[in-house]
Formats: C-alpha cells, sequence, structure tokens
C-alpha cells in the first residue's frame, strides 16, 4: 500500500521512504538526518500509516512545539483525501493547555495535575462532570465523541472549541477519541515522561509494542528529558511555601520548611569557594533535614505533598506541594544523576538554588524505545546520529542510522567562515567586540534584504550592538527574552515586512527565534551566526563530560560540542526553506575552522574560508 500524499517524490524522499519501510518491516529503529525541505513529515507518515493499517498497528507522532501539530493533521488530510480512507486521528498538546477552567495555564505542570487530580476526585469540575458519570460517559459526550471522529483529522484547537461551546472537557473527549484513533499526535511529554505515559496511553487504550512512534525535531529529545527527570528548590521558593504553610495554618509545616530553608544558606556559607555553586551528595542534605526536624525524610516528603493537595483545593497551587515533589527527585539512587548548590541573583536579591539534575535521558527513553514496535526519528540537525542512538539507549543492532542530502540546488546556498576573530571567553574585550560588529556591518550592508544574526548570549550580543548600531544601514530589531507566543509573531511578521528595505534581527542562538520559525522566500536571505554557543563551563555541564566520557568515552564531543554546533546549524536552517530558495550562511569565528568543529558542520554546505565576505555576497547575488 502507498500512502503518499503528494503527486510528486523527490529521490531523496524516495529512499527515506523506502529506508523507513524497511525499519518498520523489520521491527527496527531508524535514525534519520534528513535536511530542511526534504519532506520528512510525509516521508515518514506515509509508510508508517501504510504499515500501521495493514497490521493493526497504531502511530504515536510526537513534536516538541504546538505549532507544529498542524503540518502533520494537513498532511494526514491529504492522504485522506487521496485515497480516500477513512484515519481517526487525535491531536493532543499538555493537558493544562487544553482545560477549560479559568486561570490554569499560570499553574506549573505539577500543580496542575494535582489540581486537576482533586477536581475530579470531589466532582466540582463542571466540564469532567459532562463527560463522565464515573468511568462511563455520558449520552451528550457520546454524541460528540461520534461527530468529532466523522470530521477526523481534526487540530487540537477545533476540539477544544467544540468542546468549550459544549461546556466538556477537552482532555477527555480527546482521550476518548484517542481509542478509536490509527493516528495519535502528542508532545514528548506525553510518552517519555515516565508516570505521564502509564496515565496517557491507559486513558488512550494503547500499548508501546503496538505503536510506531515517530519524533520529529528529535535533536530537542534528549535534553527535553533530561529536564522532565530534573527539579529544582531555593531559598526563594521555600520562602513561599512557608509563607502558604502559615496562611493555611500549617505551622509545624512551617516550621519544618524553615530549618530547610536554613539548610540551604548553612550549606552555601559551608561549601561556596569563588565559583559560587558546588555538588551535594544525596545522603548529605537528607541527614541535615532528618537532623533538623526530628522525621524520616521520605514520611516528611510525604505530609508536604498532602498538605500541597489540600490547599490546592482552595489554591489551584501550592509551594509546600512542590517541595515534596523536589523531596521525591531527591531520593533517587543510581548514577546518572549530579546534585548542585548554587547560588543566583533574581532582581538583586541572592537566592541559594538546589538542583537535582539529571544526566541520562536513557533512564526514560530507554523503556520506551525497548517496547515500542518500531521508532523513527528524524531532524534536519540530527547529526551524528550515533549520538542520539547512544544517549536515548536505542539499542544499537536494532537502530540504523541514515543521513540524507540537502534536496535543493547546492549553488543556492553560500557558505562562509570568516576566521578573524572570536567570541573565546578569554578573549572578550572591547577590542575584540569592535572586530566582531564590523564584520557583522560589512555582511549585514552586503546583503540585499532581511538578516538574521545569532549570538552565543544575549550578553554578548548586546555586547557587539553597542558598536554595531552605528554601522548597520539596516533597521535593528532585538529579540528579547521572556516574549508571550503573539509578542514573537506580532516581532516576526514586523520583520518581514522590511524584506524589500531590509531589516536586521539579533538575537541569541539558544532563543526561540533561531528554531522553529519559518522564513522562506525573500524574508529571509543571510543568516550570521557569531560565535560557538557552548553552555557554561559550570559544574552541570562538566558531570555531562565526565558522564558521557564514563559511558561512551565521548565526553567532550557529546556534552560539549556537538550540542552547540547542532545549535549552529539550526540557527542556519532559518534562511533556505525551499527549492526556490537562496541564502547565505556566514560564520564569524575562527574556531569554526577547527577541526573538532569544523567536522559538524553538513558536507553539502560546501563552507568557504575567507576573509573577503563582502566580494563573495555580492557577486552570489549578482549572479542570482
Amino acid at each position: 500500500m502507498e500512502l503518499f500524499p503528494f503527486d510528486n517524490m523527490r529521490p531523496v524522499q524516495k529512499q527515506m521512504i523506502s529506508d523507513i519501510t524497511q525499519a518498520i518491516n523489520d521491527g527496527k529503529h531508524i535514525i534519520a538526518h534528513a535536511p530542511t525541505g526534504l519532506g520528512k513529515t510525509a516521508a515518514a507518515l506515509s509508510p508508517a500509516l501504510a504499515y500501521a493499517i495493514e497490521n493493526g498497528k497504531n502511530i504515536l507522532f510526537l513534536t516538541p512545539k504546538h505549532t507544529q501539530h498542524h503540518n502533520v493533521v494537513e498532511t494526514l488530510r491529504k492522504i485522506k483525501e487521496k485515497y480516500k480512507i477513512n484515519v481517526n486521528v487525535v491531536d493532543f498538546i499538555g493537558k493544562v493547555w487544553m482545560c477549560l477552567v479559568p486561570g490554569v495555564q499560570s499553574l506549573t505542570s505539577g500543580d496542575f495535575a494535582e489540581f486537576c487530580r482533586e477536581m475530579k476526585k470531589e466532582e466540582r469540575c463542571v466540564f469532567y462532570n459532562k463527560v463522565r458519570k464515573t468511568t462511563n460517559l455520558t449520552k451528550d459526550a457520546e454524541k460528540l465523541v461520534k461527530a468529532l471522529t466523522a470530521e477526523s483529522p481534526l487540530n487540537v484547537e477545533d476540539v477544544c472549541s467544540v468542546c468549550g461551546k459544549c461546556e466538556m472537557c477537552p482532555y477527555e473527549i480527546a482521550c476518548e477519541l484517542g481509542k478509536g484513533a490509527k493516528v495519535i499526535i502528542a508532545d514528548y511529554y506525553h510518552i517519555f515522561h515516565p508516570s505521564v505515559r502509564k496515565s496517557f496511553l491507559n486513558k488512550t487504550n494503547k500499548e508501546l509494542d503496538d505503536c510506531i512512534i515517530i519524533v520529529d525535531e528529535a535533536q530537542n529529545l534528549p535534553e527535553r528529558i533530561r529536564e522532565v527527570l530534573s527539579s529544582t528548590v531555593s531559598t526563594f521558593s521555600v520562602d513561599r511555601a512557608v509563607a502558604e504553610a502559615r496562611k493555611f495554618e500549617y505551622l509545624e509545616i512551617a516550621n519544618q520548611l524553615t530549618e530547610i530553608h536554613n539548610i540551604l544558606i548553612d550549606l552555601s556559607e559551608q561549601r561556596f569557594d569563588e565559583k559560587k555553586e558546588t555538588t551535594i551528595t544525596r545522603e548529605d542534605f537528607q541527614k541535615r533535614v532528618v537532623d533538623a526536624t526530628g522525621i524520616d525524610f521520605e514520611t516528611l516528603a510525604g505530609e508536604f505533598l498532602v498538605a500541597g493537595e489540600k490547599i490546592r483545593t482552595e489554591n489551584k497551587k501550592s509551594f509546600v506541594g512542590s517541595i515534596g515533589n523536589f523531596m521525591q527527585f531527591w531520593v533517587e539512587e543510581g548514577d546518572g544523576y549530579v546534585r548542585i548548590l548554587r547560588e543566583k541573583y533574581w532582581k538583586d536579591k541572592r537566592i541559594i538554588q538546589l538542583n537535582f539534575r539529571c544526566l541520562d535521558p536513557a533512564k526514560a527513553s530507554k523503556e520506551v524505545f525497548d517496547s515500542c514496535h518500531s521508532a523513527i526519528l528524524m531532524s534536519g540537525t540530527l547529526t551524528p546520529t550515533r549520538m542520539y542512538r547512544d544517549l536515548l539507549g536505542m539499542e544499537e543492532k536494532r537502530t540504523v542510522c541514515h543521513e540524507y542530502e540537502n534536496p535543493f540546488p547546492k549553488a543556492n546556498k553560500l557558505s562562509i567562515i570568516v576566521p578573524d576573530t572570536t567570541t573565546k571567553y578569554t578573549r572578550r574585550n572591547e577590542a575584540e567586540f569592535e572586530k566582531i560588529a564590523k564584520w557583522c556591518g560589512d555582511v549585514v550592508n552586503a546583503v540585499p534584504g532581511n538578516v538574521a544574526v545569532f549570538f552565543p548570549s544575549y550578553w554578548l550580543r548586546d555586547q557587539v550592538l553597542k558598536k554595531f548600531e552605528r554601522l548597520s544601514s539596516k533597521s535593528i530589531f532585538l529579540e528579547r527574552q521572556g516574549l508571550s507566543k503573539k509578542e514573537r509573531l506580532d516581532m516576526l511578521n514586523e520583520f518581514k515586512s522590511f524584506s524589500n528595505t531590509g531589516a536586521v534581527f539579533l538575537g541569541a542562538a539558544a532563543g526561540s527565534f533561531s528554531e522553529g520559525i519559518d522564513l522562506p522566500g525573500k524574508f529571509l536571505n543571510a543568516v550570521v551566526v557569531v560565535g560557538v554557543p557552548l553552555e557554561s563551563p559550570d559544574l552541570e555541564t562538566q558531570s555531562l563530560i565526565e558522564y558521557y566520557e564514563k559511558l561512551f568515552g565521548a565526553g567532550w564531543d557529546y556534552g560539549y560540542i556537538f550540542p552547540a554546533m547542532n545549535k549552529v546549524v539550526q540557527a542556519c536552517g532559518r534562511t533556505i526553506r525551499s527549492e526556490s530558495d537562496r541564502g547565505v550562511i556566514v560564520l564569524i569565528d575562527e574556531r569554526f575552522t577547527w577541526k573538532n568543529y569544523f567536522k559538524c558542520l553538513p558536507l553539502d554546505w560546501k563552507v568557504v574560508v575567507t576573509k573577503e565576505p563582502v566580494k563573495r555576497i555580492v557577486d552570489f547575488f549578482k549572479n542570482a
């Protein structure tokens, strides 16, 4: 069965479909580095769906961002229309974003989960009550599920809109749709959070061994899993918990939390050196808490959790409960974790953080990949593929790795390294910033139309900006941290409006604009990346390097260099989005010519190292 949704298939797309078909037939996993524009979604869905229909399997299509769900739904609609087949599809986003209760979007995922559970348990959620009586669907809910199934595939926004009019819980309706769905579109969190996965699969009546998992933008997966398996507490959050406990008259708990606050302060005074961070053992913190409170550590965590549940019935969220959640993380034993005490400042106020950080994403992902029928991991920045296989705990003999060529004409892209400066920490000074600004100004002014420039950090961007402003002939847009979704979209649209006269966007390589935005055609003619966006060499980064060296013998590559260079390649991918696009990539830093960094750049870039970038850029656009 062939279910390719479009009339024309590129040769490289055909090869990817063939490789995916073989992997699924063999019950294997495939890691596919597939450049932007290849048509990854269609290339993965068409063979996976064909196999699922013929063999009674299901598809879990996982993405890291809400906006990417639309492309999947649209592809499935095209398949349905072209082949006249009924494919039941359900689209999920985070449960909190599907909830109709006002004000819950400000809650943390943990607080919302507890709030939701208590509301259902006490039968106080009117939206849930309209969907279920005990575990059975109401008659109105049955009718709605039947009507939505007939219109499948729908975006999650469509389902939420219909449910809002009927005052029914969108998540519960989606779960019911999921029981009959051949394809479930969801976030990483639904499958790679251990406790969420168990509940999610149960509510949608799915078994992992009957599922083909497709992971889009898979370069994000290791870091996302590490975040899910990590937790942080601070003197700030403990202070809020103390105030909350007193407000709700949990006076003994308030005293116990005060002791924990004092322990954090004492540890910082005893252990900090000039770096203001230190590792802490699991036993050290636990013993101090037990000695100060006279209560077993896990028992105390349970008391905080119970108090938190009661507080949430009135307050939706609970700082006391959050401290209890952190303590549950803290008791985890074994390798693959690091515990770090760190000093931070917020609005000039000193804060002591205690961090429980997961180093090993395989602690959550290995079970998933061992259990599922087959998995397809794909991205335009998934190199080296073996690194992702190793980090995610995917069985070597069951995993095939492929790197596909860029389908676009090579003549449409000019890739340049300017090796005349660096953002290396030991070389950061005013003279170097002046030199960087000069190179950026020359490049930006030579490119007709819009240019995006990405820096390792906002701080470094701002140092260069002071000197760049007087050199740029284009209007300047500055990315700001903490922008809302609407603010980001408004800025993007305004930037696009300058495509005829030209503007320059200055952001960070790890910011929200360096990944996931689409600026095809005339909207972006060049991307400049200044410096290598390496992580700070703090204790967590050092621990990652040491842990990956111990496991794979590749600590510096897996824990430091490859992740930084993937950010570079991801940012550069904003410029060439279709076969007709032409664009320039400029990397400004001498380290890009060093072997350890240069080897991470895609071979099809055909990079030119030059100190005369302006001439090459002018000639490139002149010969368009």
